[in-house]
């Protein structure tokens, strides 16, 4: 309830950040990744008297290594003159941490770009997701997730914008983020309920609940982790972690056949993990431990949204770092419906950078209808190019 309560704290004004700097205590020891967050990214404004606004922050740290340092090395200078200024002291602490993020970024890409030119992995970089209604989606993540708009265009009448927590291209120090192309329709795909495409799940530093509220989001519970609807009628599960290198954690897809559906997606090259097991029998059952809680089972991590037993991750790479997909095993009874809209309506697309494997085609299509596109990554790097010149 404490990580919960923390996601939801009000930012602190520049007044009490100062009050809060000025202790000789804070000055010694090393700023959190959440307070810097909350009083540089979120909330506090710096007007034009004291120095111009330091550059706009999201959810993960974005630019690039030399232009962080260089402007590192100006507000040093700053520092030095004026060290009990909170102003030249928060944007220090903010940009060395910025700085040593991207700079594991920047290795993470490189290694990446390599091995997916060498065609040794792929690299799950996109979802195409249905709107009807533009303006509320844009809304949505960019004021209540605190995600960016990477490009917006026309194609074939329709507007497509890009939304992710960072650059897209494997050539940038700050990229290889996964991102959501909103398509807009008149009739969207249907979403969770009984079809395929479940939900998707985010792992966030901060998420505040007043701020996705009132950027459209429905709310459906928030206890440890938040259950809830975007607008378009995406189903999302959102928790707190601050260690994630790119919040979008995984794509939750019902299958009508676990085996049949984990033999396609390592076909594509996407590696499986174990089914998730049950919790089991506490081995402690003493009559202390009896006492202290009303289940015979270990617990779990409150905070963590509980996966379906027999549910299985597939995907490219290390799964703290890249973003994956986790099958979700059939319901009794019933077979997933494909998640298409009405006939001509843009449906859920999943996009992969990277040659796909030679036993199969350009795009695939799994068991239950979900369309997996590969791209090369010049292919790749030359459409982003061209939807940042459409925009």
């Amino acid at each position: 309830r404490a990580r919960q309560h923390r996601s939801q704290t009000a930012v602190a004004t520049p007044a009490h950040l100062s009050q809060l700097v000025m202790k000789s205590s804070l000055k010694s020891s090393l700023v959190s990744r959440s307070a810097l967050l909350r009083s540089l990214a979120l909330g506090t404004v710096f007007t034009a008297t004291r120095r111009p606004a330091i550059a706009a922050y999201t959810i993960v740290p974005t630019g690039s290594v030399r232009d962080k340092t260089a402007r590192l090395a100006e507000v040093e200078k700053l520092y030095a003159k004026t060290p009990d200024d909170p102003y030249a002291f928060g944007e220090k602490a903010q940009l060395e941490y910025d700085i040593r993020q991207l700079e594991q970024n920047t290795k993470f890409v490189a290694s990446t770009r390599e091995q997916v030119r060498a065609g040794s992995t792929r690299f799950l970089q996109r979802l195409r997701v249905p709107v009807d209604d533009m303006r509320e989606a844009v809304q949505f993540w960019r004021e209540g997730c605190g995600a960016l708009v990477l490009s917006t265009r026309i194609v074939d009448g329709a507007n497509v914008t890009v939304v992710g927590f960072g650059p897209e291209s494997l050539r940038r120090d700050d990229g290889a983020k996964f991102a959501l192309e909103l398509v807009e329709s008149s009739e969207p795909a249907p979403m969770g309920g009984d079809h395929a495409l479940q939900y998707v799940q985010l792992a966030m530093p901060v998420f505040r609940l007043s701020r996705v509220m009132a950027a459209g989001g429905k709310i459906e519970s928030a206890y440890g982790w938040t259950q809830l609807t975007a607008p378009g009628g995406l189903p999302l599960r959102v928790r707190i972690d601050e260690s994630r290198r790119d919040p979008f954690e995984f794509v939750a897809v019902r299958v009508s056949a676990m085996g049949a559906a984990v033999e396609h997606f390592t076909r594509l090259g996407m590696a499986a993990g174990k089914p998730q097991e049950g919790r089991r029998l506490r081995k402690n059952l003493g009559l202390d431990s009896l006492l202290s809680s009303n289940s015979l089972l270990e617990e779990g991590d409150a905070f963590e949204p509980e996966r379906e037993i027999g549910s299985v991750y597939v995907g490219y790479g290390d799964p703290q770092s890249n973003t994956g997909l986790l099958l979700l095993p059939p319901l009794p009874g019933k077979r997933p419906k494909p998640s298409l809209g009405a006939q001509g309506q843009p449906e859920p697309t999943l996009r992969a950078v990277g040659a796909p494997p030679a036993s199969a085609s350009a795009t695939e299509r799994s068991p239950d209808g979900l369309p997996v596109r590969f791209e090369d990554e010049d292919a790749y790097e030359g459409s982003l190019k061209a939807e940042g010149a459409a925009a």
